[in-house]
């Protein structure tokens, strides 16, 4: 199985996402355009879950999600946020549930580009 590397990258000053132009050196570091940036701490870089959701779009850490489960005999939905857990080397649900494990995802958005989302952002 082929996995895409990529990530997007969150610009607080411009306020939106994009992945053109820019790179990540061995080292770690961020390049845009293959400058260094300045003020790396004006960017928040989500990685590729490698994953898309029932409707094709693409799936990256920090976007919230709503997932089928079911649970005592009945289907239910949860919403939660994507995040990467270094432990098990893999994306999880907020940190409980593998990614790979859920079925009929849909993405609701990410708390950056919809700041109604970011309250439910901020309790997971």
């Amino acid at each position: 199985m082929a996995y895409d590397i990529k990530f997007r990258v969150w610009d607080k000053q411009s306020k939106e996402f994009s992945s053109k132009g820019y790179a990540i050196t061995l080292e770690g570091k961020l390049l845009r355009f293959g400058q260094p940036v300045q003020n790396e701490e004006n960017f928040i870089l989500h990685a590729f879950t490698g994953l898309k959701d029932k409707y094709d779009k693409e799936l990256y850490e920090e976007d919230i999600i709503e997932h089928t489960i079911a649970k005592g005999g009945n289907l239910t939905q949860e919403i939660g946020v994507i995040r990467y857990n270094n432990n098990h080397a893999a994306f999880y649900l907020d940190d409980t549930l593998p990614l790979l494990q859920l079925f009929s995802i849909r993405k609701i958005g990410n708390p950056y580009e919809n700041p109604i989302l970011f309250d439910l952002y901020n309790k997971k």
